[in-house]
């Protein structure tokens, strides 16, 4: 039997469509649905259509393994708090039995999928023309979640992935070892190597203070953010954990380093967090130093998913922007 890694995404995708459908059934949506793919890249997301009645939600088809089922009720559980304290999330849809995730096994599928729903949320990203604008809004969310997340009592049992100096570059770290990417050279995995210590290094000093390091959203990126009229909403908490607030920026920043407005969508990051809360100086010396974590977490990704067209795609140059990134850094340090 084929492996399903080794499927194309259409392949993939049909087959997750049949365990889709089972899932909508415990929501109580069978027979008249129309199911269209929004993304597969980790999960699968679907926008869902209810025929008889037009009701349109989300549907997630969770990846395999990548959270237990607490770590998701968890997810959800921080949605629902922060959308109380004014940051407006997704609203998760209770199946037929009350629960909010559903566990679903289909023959097509290999391993069981976790399953969520959500209230479709209408909305679109900023506009391309607008990323400097889209980054004081991206600051001013992330403060605004930082601070909630620092002051929310977080529930019994609370489980999300922590994004600390092991979490990203240890030798378990999350996203695998960047050390182990065979396309890198000699040269550069000891570049890499040297840039990884020293990082090391800075964050231990820097500390884990809760004025520095908590809930984070971890993907907070333009994409992330929907706007309809004076209503913002942000999405996709898949990668939300523990980890230093700044590790937001860096994570907003990674994919423009090579812009020529990089230095502009950076202030203005920093002047929408300041407008929401102060930031300490010391806090963004630290920003070169988790931009340079991010390089070494988006190898050790590629790594991990190596047989995936996304990771087949962006490897060499995610190579070359690491090595940059960690020639920078050295080179400040």
């Amino acid at each position: 039997m084929t492996d399903f890694t080794e499927l194309t995404p259409e392949e993939q995708n049909e087959r997750l469509r049949v365990l889709a459908f089972k899932a909508l059934a415990r929501y109580g949506h069978a027979g008249d649905v129309e199911l269209s793919l929004l993304e597969h890249r980790e999960n699968a997301v679907y926008k869902v259509v209810i025929g008889a009645t037009g009701e349109r939600f989300a549907l997630r088809v969770h990846r395999h393994g990548y959270h237990t089922e607490n770590a998701i009720r968890s997810e959800l559980k921080w949605m629902s708090a922060l959308t109380k304290a004014g940051v407006l999330c997704p609203a998760a849809v209770p199946a037929l039995d009350g629960d909010l995730i559903q566990v679903v096994e289909v023959p097509e599928v290999p391993q069981p999928r976790v399953c969520d729903l959500f209230h479709w949320i209408e909305g679109s990203p900023p506009k391309d023309d607008d990323i400097v604008v889209s980054f004081r809004t991206l600051g001013e969310l992330s403060a605004r979640i930082h601070l909630q997340a620092t002051n929310w009592p977080r529930p019994d049992g609370f489980e999300r992935h922590t994004w600390d100096e092991m979490g990203l570059l240890g030798e378990n770290a999350l996203w695998g070892r960047f050390t182990d990417l065979e396309a890198l050279s000699g040269e550069q995995r000891a570049l890499l190597i040297r840039a990884r210590d020293r990082a090391l290094e800075r964050l231990i000093r820097f500390g884990k203070t809760p004025d520095r390091y908590g809930l984070i959203h971890a993907d907070l990126m333009p994409e992330n953010i929907l706007i309809d009229g004076d209503e913002v909403r942000v999405i996709d908490f898949d990668d939300s954990g523990f980890g230093w607030h700044l590790y937001d920026l860096a994570t907003a920043l990674y994919f423009h380093l090579e812009a020529d407005y990089l230095e502009a969508i950076r202030e203005s990051w920093l002047s929408g967090y300041g407008a929401v809360t102060p930031l300490p100086e010391r806090h963004i010396e630290e920003i070169d130093t988790l931009v340079l974590a991010r390089a070494l977490v988006c190898l050790g990704w590629v790594h991990t998913r190596r047989e995936t067209r996304n990771a087949i795609e962006l490897t060499d140059w995610l190579i070359d922007l690491a090595c940059e990134v960690a020639l920078s850094f050295l080179a400040k340090d």
